[in-house]
């Protein structure tokens, strides 16, 4: 199946505000950009966000994609973390109850966003290398990639947890493309 979508809404979770992307997508299978951030969203926030894309959006055109937590060593902050998550299902699964308004979720793991990405080195230089890697995805240098105020890039006023959620927006993308040509390539067979 081929992804239809034209939008991602990408969210990076936090205990108490989020990283938010909306990231937009070329039909020719180009770099997308991203049309709007927040660096530390509320969840008030992210609910107006996900209640407004849902409207000029048809069926299958925006895809809600989320970072989610996973095993390991636990934490109060893992924990009002995984109640965001949670309460963001019970979000888009009340949207789905009305088929016109449903929004697929994609939940992807911290591993799964930097295997995508093809991302690995020790923990505290990962998000610097996330972010070398999605301005490279998006024109190689700063001055492209992120630009000015007066001729803003593709990347222009991403931030902060913005930069977490705009990789989930780009893995997914990442592995939507991947399963098509596996699905492609099985066919062909």
């Amino acid at each position: 199946m081929v992804d239809r979508a034209t939008a991602v809404l990408a969210i990076d979770p936090g205990p108490r505000t989020s990283g938010l992307v909306i990231y937009d997508l070329p039909r020719n299978g180009g770099p997308g950009s991203v049309r709007h951030s927040v660096k530390a969203a509320s969840w008030a926030d992210v609910v107006r966000e996900v209640r407004w894309l849902r409207g000029p959006y048809r069926t299958g055109e925006l895809i809600i994609a989320c970072e989610r937590v996973t095993p390991g060593q636990s934490s109060w902050s893992l924990v009002q973390t995984s109640e965001v998550i949670g309460r963001l299902m019970q979000l888009v699964e009340d949207l789905g109850d009305n088929a016109r308004l449903a929004v697929p979720l994609s939940l992807l793991s911290r591993r799964e966003v930097l295997m995508a990405l093809r991302v690995s080195g020790p923990g505290a230089k990962r998000d610097s290398l996330v972010r070398a890697c999605l301005m490279e995805m998006h024109g190689g240098e700063r001055a492209v990639s992120i630009g000015t105020k007066r001729a803003p890039g593709p990347l222009h006023g991403v931030a902060s947890h913005a930069w977490a959620a705009l990789a989930v927006a780009c893995a997914h993308r990442i592995l939507q493309r991947e399963t098509a040509e596996r699905a492609a390539a099985h066919i062909t067979q």
